[in-house]
Order: C-alpha cells, then structure tokens, then sequence
C-alpha cells in the first residue's frame, strides 16, 4: 500500500504559494492517498478546498510524506504527532532568513531530516544548501496559444498580485510611453497603480483575477514583468504561463524566472528604462520577429515543464 502524501501551506490569498500548492495536489490526486492541507483556519483555505489543521480535534498530517510548501508556517503541537516517513520542504521565496528558521522550526526528533526543493537554480544557489530544483507545474494546455484572439493594437501586459511591490517605480512611465504609441496596456492586479496613471483608452488597469489568466495571457502580444528593486522573485509562475501561452516575454534578470528566458529566442531580459521599451517596441515592429518568439516561447515551455520534466519530479516525490 502506497504512503499518504499531505501537502501543507498558507493560504492567505491567491499568490503564487496557494497556486503551487493546488497544482501539486491536483497532480498527485488519483495517483495517491493526498490531502492538501491548510496550516491555520480561515485565510483562502476553502477556496482551495484545504483542510485546515487543528490539532486538538486530530485533524491533522499522519504518516507517509510530509510536503511543506512555502516559508510561513504555523507551529504547532501537530508536528510532533505527525510520525511522518519523510520531510520535504519547498523553498519557493528570496528570503533566507525565513528559509533557516523554518529548518530550525523542523529540526526535531519527532521528525526526519528534511529533504530541500527548490523552485529555482538562483534560489538554490542564494540559499547554499543541498537539495533538487522543481519544474514550474504549468498546465500546459490550459495556457496554449490556441486561446490568442486577434486585435487591432499591439497589446503588453502582466498579472501579479495587485500589490506596489510587485511593480517597479518606473513600471508607470514605461506604461504612458508606450500607451503614446498606440500599444495597448493591460495590468491584472494593477488597482494600486491607479493614483499613478491618468485614466486612458489604451491603459487597462484590472482587478487581480478579473479575466481568467489564461485567456489574459494568451491575449498579450508581449507579457513583460520586472518587480520593486530589491524584491527579487524566487520563480516567478506568471512567467512561465506567458511562455506557454506563446506570448514573448521581457523580463528584468532579478528573479527565477530569467534562467528561462533566451534572450531574442522567447524573449528578451533588459537591465533598464530604455532597453525595456526598445525590445518591446521592436517586437511591436516587426512581426515576423513576434513571430519566431512566440514559437519559441512555447517550445521553451514545452521543454522546461513537459512531461519528462514533470515524469522525474512525480518520481522523487513518490519515492
């Protein structure tokens, strides 16, 4: 008989944490025992359909492997019930001072030595320690270029959690540049940004989640994204949805996400102002170019977060 699996998080909202979670447990249901857990009540637990922990009902992770997913975790008197075969932890934030408290937090006789995943090679290498990097779980046919509808204006854009961290100081005056030249902008989770950009036709500033992300990306003609300095992201899922979509991204290099981006083959990564509105507006001029990226970005896609890929990491997780 095979191990339960329980995959344990905080859902706080509907970031990138919550969705790595739901996708790791859609992709082991059916194949094992799991449960998604969540660490305490309330929050966006039932959104995702997780059970919260309470450890004075006994509802709580026993046996089998223990999969912690993020670096917020609620301590508690249920993890030295668990009696758990296995510990894996997924590191999946810039922040090295969460990542060793939480080992510390781990680091107890009641529990294995943990077993470290990380989401990319950048963060491995920040963090220095032992461990596997994991493929971005990217439904890839839910985001497909077959969901792209053709439109009169170039269109760029992002989503992210509608937060000013997320979006770079000069993120505004890139917008209003290329909104002047007729480019259409739409930002999903862009309501903060609204005191900043003066109301116009070809700015769409949108609630997080108010269209369905796949069709939001497959729509772009350009996904760029670059966020606050010194907020680095570890992955940067959206990314990854952009290029399976086949829209060619421009990127920042201050996050996961650049060791997936070639630069002229799925996308361009640009280190200031002026080489960010250069690439986008050279993809906007020449369409064969759009093209060619377009391919390649779901090619690229294809071979990051494939099968294979996806085979080998199911694999060591079942193991």
């Amino acid at each position: 008989m095979s191990q339960p699996i329980h995959i344990v998080t905080r859902f706080d909202g509907s970031g990138g944490t919550e969705n790595h979670a739901s996708a790791l447990f859609q992709l082991l249901a059916g194949k094992r025992a799991v449960t998604l857990w969540a660490d305490r009540p309330g929050g966006a637990a039932s959104r995702y359909a997780a059970t919260p922990i309470i450890s004075y009902s006994g509802q709580r992770p026993e046996g089998g492997t223990l999969i912690i997913l993020g670096t917020h975790l609620e301590s508690g008197i249920w993890l030295e019930y668990a009696r758990v075969r296995r510990l894996v932890v997924i590191c999946n934030m810039f922040s090295l001072e969460r990542i060793f408290s939480l080992l510390a937090l781990l680091d107890r006789p009641s529990l294995p030595v943990a077993e470290l995943v990380f989401v990319s090679q950048a963060l491995k290498n920040a963090v220095g320690l032992p461990g596997i990097v994991c493929p971005p779980l990217i439904d890839l046919d839910r985001f497909h270029p077959s969901r792209r509808m053709p439109a009169s204006a170039f269109r760029i854009g992002r989503h992210s959690r509608d937060d000013p961290a997320k979006h770079h100081p000069e993120d505004v005056s890139l917008y209003r540049m290329l909104a002047w030249r007729g480019h259409h902008v739409r930002i999903m989770g862009g309501e903060c940004l609204r005191p900043f950009i003066a109301d116009t036709p070809v700015i769409d500033l949108l609630k997080l989640d108010q269209e369905d992300a796949a069709d939001f990306v497959a729509n772009l003609d350009c996904f760029f994204y670059r966020t606050a300095p010194g907020k680095p992201e570890a992955l940067g899922r959206a990314v990854m949805e952009a290029l399976a979509s086949g829209t060619p991204v421009v990127a920042s290099p201050a996050g996961g996400y650049a060791e997936w981006i070639e630069s002229g083959i799925n996308g361009f990564i640009v280190h200031n102002q002026e080489e960010a509105f250069e690439r986008i507006v050279e993809i906007a001029g020449n369409p064969e170019k759009a093209r060619r990226l377009s391919e390649n970005a779901r090619a690229s896609a294809q071979g990051i977060c494939g099968a294979a890929s996806l085979a080998n990491y199911l694999d060591w997780l079942y193991a």
